[in-house]
């Protein structure tokens, strides 16, 4: 964790002396290496926090909230340092990521230390134990179609809108960003309690309900509705504040301990599903118009969401049976 804090560090100080196109496609690069490394041990130590198995659930829920705090704040300031003709914001990234780095030393560290669970476990050995255990591969499976579909709400939506050449497109545009953010900042402090308090079966199910209108609310827009699309956007953000930390938190909970990080690194890849989705989704768009393809991912919810049933039930009864034996 700290060799990637450090190396972001440096990556933004690169930004700060060097501005040229071919400079930030290679730091880009060289960050999500960066962030792929560090993202899943940053998730994994904050599991460590947790005294209760309860406590996890509100760990991230918190995490996702103050990411997105970040997420909004962070652009607003870009823009405003780069009317100014200035890259200082790039130093902000640097000094945020060196505070990171010094709480992971006097933190994570002394709890890693303490606790040494971590042990060397061999990849093939890893992945062996991976690919056998049925409630993560679901988990993994059903994550990677979650972010499939709820992609189609961000890049394929914008290429919809430019395909029906919709009047005032920067407008629309602008307001389907501030209404996720809303929904996001807003909704999502006010149901936390109850969405940490909501059984995670009926959570699944309660997701993937709000991402399904969400995208069936796009496919029969036939009017263009402005008021239709920001319903559309709302209804799905419901959906990530549901799903997103629910699946983190039961990964981090299902995990062997010995092997949290591992396999919180290797659930992470199922984010994948979502790097072709904008290809894909645009020449979807081209040939047959979005209607076929909003309302096929809305169908497509319906298995989705009953393979996670099925997946968070079989949990709750391993869970059980774990304890009794105990």
């Amino acid at each position: 964790m700290l060799l990637s804090t450090l190396v972001i560090m440096g990556l933004y100080c690169v930004l700060v002396l060097w501005s040229s196109e071919p400079v930030y496609f290679a730091v880009i690069i060289a960050m999500s290496v960066a962030n792929g490394a560090l993202e899943p041990l940053l998730r994994s130590a904050l599991g460590d926090c947790a005294a209760k198995d309860e406590d996890r659930a509100l760990l991230f829920h918190l995490r996702y909230y103050l990411v997105n705090i970040a997420g909004a704040l962070g652009p607003l300031c870009g823009v405003w340092f780069a009317s100014n003709n200035s890259n200082l914001a790039f130093l902000a990234g640097a000094i945020a990521y060196a505070i990171l780095a010094a709480c992971i030393s006097a933190s994570v560290t002394r709890t890693i230390i303490a606790t040494n669970r971590e042990e060397e476990v061999p990849i093939p050995r890893l992945l062996k134990v991976a690919l056998t255990d049925r409630l993560f591969m679901t988990l993994f499976v059903s994550n990677f179609f979650l972010v499939i579909l709820y992609a189609q709400m961000d890049e394929p939506l914008t290429f919809f809108l430019l395909f029906l050449e919709t009047a005032n497109i920067n407008g629309i545009i602008a307001s389907i960003n501030v209404t996720n953010t809303s929904v996001v900042l807003i909704v999502h402090l006010f149901l936390m309690k109850w969405l940490i308090a909501l059984e995670e079966q009926k959570a699944v199910l309660v997701a993937f309900f709000f991402l399904m209108l969400g995208l069936l609310v796009v496919a029969f827009n036939r009017a263009e509705m402005m008021e239709l699309w920001l319903v559309a956007i709302a209804l799905a953000t419901l959906a990530e504040i549901i799903a997103m930390p629910l699946f983190a938190t039961v990964v981090d909970r299902m995990a062997p301990v010995r092997l949290r990080n591992s396999y919180m690194g290797l659930y992470m890849l199922s984010n994948a599903g979502a790097a072709a989705v904008p290809f894909v989704a645009a020449l979807v768009i081209e040939r047959f118009g979005g209607g076929p393809l909003f309302l096929a991912s809305a169908m497509l919810c319906l298995p989705v969401a009953y393979v996670s049933f099925r997946l968070l039930s079989a949990t709750e009864i391993k869970e059980k049976v774990a304890e009794e034996v105990a």
